[in-house]
């Protein structure tokens, strides 16, 4: 059964995917490659935690383990990157299981608050990675973010609208790539706001209609 959770998922698999194919043409010990494998190592986690929950729902854990769930927790294993494009049957099977695209539609109309979130947190983790990644390769020869460290310092003080000012992007590109990331802060920190106010109003709607 498809849920917001496995399509975002699928979706965060294609892009890793795609991540991870970008490393074949940048140099294997430049800051750049680095700083893409801190944000795999990232998304190995999401997706390690997604086969547990996963493992843990189903009814008949062995047969799911044996069947693809083996491939699931080997191509999330940050250390095994040999498996990591296994990712690749995550994204079939939810292409089998929504098998039309009139069938998504009903499903996001459906969810329509859920799939709200899912694409906040979809958009927002893309966002992140592309604007580091990009000021990371902009600034690291002109500017003071030099390595994968610091990139990922700044994209963190950034998103969160803190901005210490101890590192910041020179160049212009550099300067809209962060702008755009403050503006995703915004947006993450509203939705964080309005799914903790949804939640709230349901608890006192059961709550009332308990009573």
């Amino acid at each position: 059964m498809l849920s917001v959770t496995k399509l975002i998922v699928a979706l965060l698999s294609i892009f890793s995917i795609i991540l991870l194919s970008f490393t074949f043409f940048i140099d294997q010990d430049s800051e750049l490659n680095q700083l893409i494998q801190y944000y795999d190592f990232g998304l190995c986690m999401v997706f390690l935690y997604d086969f547990f929950v996963q493992l843990y729902k189903r009814k008949k854990r062995w047969r799911y383990f044996f069947t693809y769930g083996w491939l699931d927790l080997l191509s999330s294993i940050p250390v095994i990157s040999e498996f990591r494009y296994i990712r690749v049957l995550r994204i079939f099977r939810i292409l089998r299981i929504i098998r039309s695209l009139n069938m998504l539609y009903r499903f996001i109309i459906t969810n329509k608050k859920a799939s709200l979130y899912g694409l906040i947190v979809f958009v927002s983790t893309i966002i992140l990675i592309l604007s580091s990644t990009l000021v990371l390769y902009l600034e690291q020869d002109v500017g003071n973010i030099k390595t994968a460290e610091d990139a990922l310092w700044w994209s963190y003080i950034t998103i969160t609208t803190v901005g210490y000012g101890d590192y910041y992007p020179v160049t212009n590109p550099g300067k809209l790539a962060a702008s755009i990331l403050i503006l995703n802060g915004i947006a993450i920190f509203g939705a964080i706001v309005s799914y903790i106010t949804d939640k709230v109003n349901t608890v006192k709607k059961r709550s009332s209609i308990n009573q």
